[in-house]
């Protein structure tokens, strides 16, 4: 336990950090599927970022002396029964590629920025499904994964006025990220093309795609194959 690191981050909050968790993308996810499994009613959300892990309490049913010594005890309790230097591989890190088209209906802002990066949309499509991206934490919405990596030649500020409507499955780049809307909301992204694919079910056991951990590509498809892949109703597998 003498690598682990736990903090308040709020009165019903702790981060729980390991070295662990910043060398292997997928240590975070399975640590909290771990206190998933093992967690009371007194746990409320477990959720897992590249950086640490928030475990959150129902301050109705623990005090804080309770809610740390459930923390210290979770840690012991994983640290005897996992070897938690194995490799991603070994963490159930995935490899997940996503088709987008990047035609102009689903691309609002690529012409935009094609023209304030004086190159041709074509060369922002090159560069965006040219990255194998990583999943460095979930949040937002349900379903919505920051993925990092993002060529230092598309990193551009936010939208100063965010949009109202940002349609479910749109693609978009801000900083140094990349993402996918789950479900239909506002947002703040250049938005740069759309995949016919769900990233959020609820029906499904696994209701996001996306876990933190995952490695994601993206694939360019036409807009005749985005009808196809809609009309067949496509989902991955568990």
């Amino acid at each position: 336990m003498d690598e682990w690191q736990l903090c308040w981050t709020s009165e019903r909050s702790i981060l729980v950090k390991a070295p662990e968790f910043a060398a292997h993308y997928a240590a975070s996810s399975l640590f909290a599927a771990w206190v998933h499994s093992h967690c009371s009613d007194m746990i409320r959300s477990v959720i897992p970022s590249a950086t640490g892990v928030l475990i959150e309490f129902n301050i109705q049913q623990c005090t804080i002396n309770d809610s740390w010594s459930t923390v210290v005890r979770l840690v012991e309790s994983y640290d005897r029964e996992y070897n938690t230097t194995q490799s991603s591989d070994a963490l159930g890190a995935r490899e997940i590629l996503i088709p987008v088209c990047y035609d102009e209906y689903f691309a609002p802002d690529l012409n935009l920025i094609a023209h304030h990066l004086n190159c041709h949309p074509e060369r922002i499509i090159e560069l965006h499904t040219s990255v194998q991206y990583h999943v460095e934490t979930m949040g937002f919405m349900p379903g919505f994964g920051y993925l990092s990596s993002l060529h230092d030649s598309l990193r551009l500020p936010r939208k100063g006025t965010p949009r109202t409507q940002v349609p479910a499955g749109s693609v978009g780049i801000a900083e140094n990220m990349t993402a996918v809307y789950p479900h239909q909301s506002a947002g703040g992204w250049h938005l740069i093309g759309r995949t016919p694919i769900q990233l959020f079910d609820p029906n499904q056991n696994q209701p996001a795609l996306l876990r933190v951990g995952d490695s994601v590509r993206f694939e360019q498809i036409t807009h005749d194959e985005f009808n196809s892949i809609t009309q067949s109703h496509q989902w991955w597998e568990d």
